[in-house]
């Protein structure tokens, strides 16, 4: 249905359905933010968990889908400019909080964890690509890992 479209109404739905995910989202941080102190689990954590895992659902069955399409460049992609838009996104953000960098105002310890282990994960693509081309049962070792970092909220 969505294929047979022109560019104008393919532009009108793509604009649609970006201004409900925007409105979305600013209700969904705000719920997020009353969770973490009805249940004490901390910002950083609920954050982390919850929101890393709801904003990277789209992107996680995105790469899968390509992935089983057959078209892996797409699926490393996705996933790659994933983290590269979360980061931008983070960057303008530092720019618009005025009260101090956002690196001071969030250093907890779970945020400094969360950036190690975003950092470690990023290695595991290109110690992938960088190493041998082995596979058990069609995966690749770093596959499951890389899979699980991205679904997981840690992009």
């Amino acid at each position: 249905m969505i294929a047979s479209l022109s560019l104008l109404p393919l532009l009108a739905v793509f604009a649609g359905s970006a201004a409900v995910l925007v409105i979305t989202a600013i209700r969904a941080t705000d719920l997020a933010d009353i969770l973490a102190d009805r249940t004490r689990m901390g910002e950083a954590l609920v954050g982390a968990v919850l929101l890393g895992a709801a904003t990277s659902l789209a992107g996680t069955i995105v790469s899968i889908n390509a992935a089983a399409s057959g078209d892996a460049s797409f699926a490393f992609s996705n996933a790659v400019g994933g983290i590269a838009a979360q980061t931008l996104f983070l960057a303008l953000a530092d720019l618009t909080y005025r009260k101090a960098n956002l690196e001071h105002a969030a250093a907890e310890p779970a945020n400094l964890f969360q950036s190690v282990l975003l950092i470690l994960l990023l290695c595991l693509p290109l110690a992938a690509i960088a190493g041998p081309n082995i596979s058990f049962w069609g995966i690749h070792p770093a596959s499951p890992c890389w899979s699980w970092s991205t679904s997981a909220g840690c992009t």
